[in-house]
């Protein structure tokens, strides 16, 4: 369970460790792709259009489990490499006692606020029973969700990242095969594949958590362990709520352009949902070799090993492009088929048609989004998440701003994905001078 990324080749332990990670995260994508998939074949894309349009909410209770998350990976692994084990776990115990309620209070406020954020986000008539029903559904798998990723958190902390992926495999086997269940068999809709959902994550939160517990048991240096700290919660908050606003920018940013896509129609919505759920898919997976990267940084900066860590943003880099030369090569030449997973390409050509566009105009962005991936990673590592906050704020400020501007000017939906380059144009030109700024001696010093 325990794996110290301070020794060996940098390259070579951050694509080992990095491999069991993006198999997670395309797991977990691909579960999410199927649920879409299974909706959209068997319910139709008036409900494949429900969930697109509760998808912005969902994305922001992913996206605070995850800000909320990085702090305690960050601490973790910043005492684990300088082998403070009993401090380390009072961290663990301290993080999940304060996520918990975290977790709880989010569920609550979505089940209460489910059918006013769909009024919020503009859902047509057509589908706004569906999406706020499963809206209400989902909120309820965000505690389970919560304990999931906490647990994840620390596995990843502690240089485990295959224990996520045996548990994730397990959860989205089951969550297929419930989903395909309820929509197919016995006709249960968007409900039916929101409960799928809520199903599995928890069963993954449960085996999780319990296994996680076990093992650090038999984690000790004498010293006396804390179950709750506040020093800890300080230190891990101070990395986890520019996090947490990081993350929600994000989700937020969602939120206002797929209030706009909203309001282009049916058609545009279910494609964009489509092409949204292939995109997610490449980009997660890209994403975790930035949370890779904020591991080994973490645990290198924590061992005083700074010269690894600028070979490990460097090897970080080359592996994230050469992924994304292929998935570029792939949208390209194949974005019809992909986008025919969801709908039927002989009877929707109008959602297919907007899906293409948005694959092809999209991906080849993915070469530029790499170096903000790896920065970011960089940066996470090393607890200078003010300055990631600020990239990823102009970043999402200008990118919305573009859509809106773009798909008036252009008098097409395409506005919404040329916006894409503008965004990434902005935070690529601040990734040298944070790079430059950090990965000086003493500034890396500093974070020790």
């Amino acid at each position: 369970m325990l794996n110290y990324l301070t020794a060996g080749k940098p390259s070579k332990v951050i694509w080992s460790f990095s491999i069991p990670l993006l198999l997670s995260t395309a797991l977990q994508q691909l579960y999410n792709i199927a649920n879409s998939v299974i909706v959209g074949k068997f319910a139709g894309s008036g409900s494949l259009a429900a969930v697109g349009a509760a998808y912005p909410i969902t994305l922001f209770f992913i996206a605070v489990a995850t800000g909320s998350t990085m702090g305690c990976s960050v601490v973790i692994s910043k005492l684990f490499g300088a082998k403070k084990l009993a401090e380390m776990k009072s961290a663990v115990y301290t993080a999940i006692f304060s996520l918990g309620i975290l977790g709880a209070a989010m569920a609550c406020l979505g089940m209460c606020l489910s059918r006013p954020l769909m009024s919020l986000l503009n859902a047509n008539a057509e589908i706004f029973d569906r999406a706020s029903g499963y809206l209400f559904i989902y909120s309820i798998g965000v505690i389970p969700m919560f304990a999931y990723n906490t647990a994840t958190a620390v596995f990843t902390g502690l240089g485990d990242s295959k224990r996520p992926l045996y548990f994730l495999l397990m959860s989205s086997l089951m969550n297929v095969i419930l989903s395909y269940t309820a929509v197919r068999h016995l006709h249960l809709g968007v409900n039916g594949a929101a409960w799928s959902t809520v199903i599995s994550q928890s069963a993954a939160a449960v085996l999780s958590i319990s296994f996680m517990t076990r093992k650090l048991r038999g984690v000790s240096d004498g010293e006396r362990v804390r179950l709750f700290d506040r020093r800890l919660l300080a230190e891990m908050s101070r990395i986890a709520i520019p996090s947490i606003i990081q993350q929600a920018c994000v989700a937020l940013a969602h939120t206002i352009v797929q209030s706009l896509v909203n309001t282009l129609g049916t058609a545009v919505v279910a494609g964009y949902e489509a092409a949204a759920k292939i995109h997610n898919f490449a980009y997660m997976s890209f994403n975790t070799l930035g949370i890779a990267l904020s591991s080994f940084t973490a645990q290198n900066l924590g061992a005083g090993e700074i010269g690894r860590v600028k070979q490990g943003y460097k090897a970080s880099t080359l592996i994230c492009l050469s992924l994304t030369v292929a998935v570029i090569a792939v949208m390209q030449v194949f974005p019809a088929r992909l986008i025919g997973l969801f709908v039927s390409v002989k009877n929707a050509g109008d959602v297919v048609s907007v899906g293409v566009d948005y694959l092809r105009i999209i991906s080849p962005d993915y070469l530029l989004i790499c170096f903000v991936i790896t920065t970011g990673g960089l940066l996470r590592g090393a607890g200078k998440v003010n300055v990631f906050l600020l990239m990823t704020l102009l970043d999402f400020t200008i990118r919305v701003a573009m859509c809106f501007i773009l798909t008036k000017a252009l008098d097409s939906y395409t506005g919404l994905f040329w916006a894409w380059y503008f965004g990434t144009a902005a935070d690529l030109a601040m990734c040298p001078i944070a790079y430059r700024s950090l990965t000086k001696k003493s500034a890396l010093r500093e974070t020790v």
